[in-house]
């Protein structure tokens, strides 16, 4: 089992203490990427600062806590190809019952496999939202392979991990760490 360092990019509303008391947050958007459930920015801390300066009009507050990862608690989009097969396979087969259509979302691919197929039996998705960020944002941490060439490391991605269920994974450590004023291990 690996620790990991997980953060929560939240609106600024001056409400610190009710945020270190009632946090994290669950997100319950109807558009949310994979569910409602509760989104962190998976080890890189410039992620949740991007999604502050773009989402959140630079008024946003950085939670951090820690989690125990592994990939039977997590299924890993990013880092497990058993489980990316596993993804493919449930694609395949709501293909074959008629059940894919051009705007079918990954959301409902991951609900199709909880309610209908019963195979996911998960406390968190981790995944990573390829294009999340652009080229000319100061988050953006691409390195080209070649000169001239538009394949890229993306050695800071925007992975996230969404938590539907905190049993099992330790959730520990909740506190604030941006900005500086919230957080109670800065010293002026």
């Amino acid at each position: 089992m690996e620790n990991k360092t997980l953060y929560q990019t939240l609106e600024n509303r001056d409400n610190p203490d009710y945020i270190l008391e009632n946090g994290p947050f669950k997100c319950t958007w109807s558009n949310s990427w994979v569910g409602h459930g509760y989104y962190f920015w998976d080890t890189f801390i410039e992620n949740a600062h991007w999604w502050g300066v773009n989402h959140n009009k630079n008024k946003y507050i950085i939670g951090e806590a820690e989690i125990n990862f592994s990939s039977s608690l997590c299924f890993d989009l990013v880092g497990n190809t058993k489980h990316m097969q596993d993804f493919h396979r449930s694609i395949e087969l709501m293909r074959a019952n008629g059940l894919i259509k051009s705007k079918t979302t990954v959301a409902r691919v991951i609900h199709h496999m909880k309610d209908t197929l019963k195979i996911f039996n998960y406390g968190a998705l981790r995944i990573y939202g390829i294009n999340s960020k652009s080229k000319t944002s100061q988050f953006d941490f691409r390195l080209f392979f070649e000169f001239n060439k538009k394949q890229y490391l993306d050695y800071k991605p925007a992975i996230q991990i969404c938590i539907y269920n905190f049993k099992d994974l330790n959730f520990r450590n909740w506190e604030i760490v941006f900005p500086d004023q919230y957080n109670i291990d800065y010293m002026v």
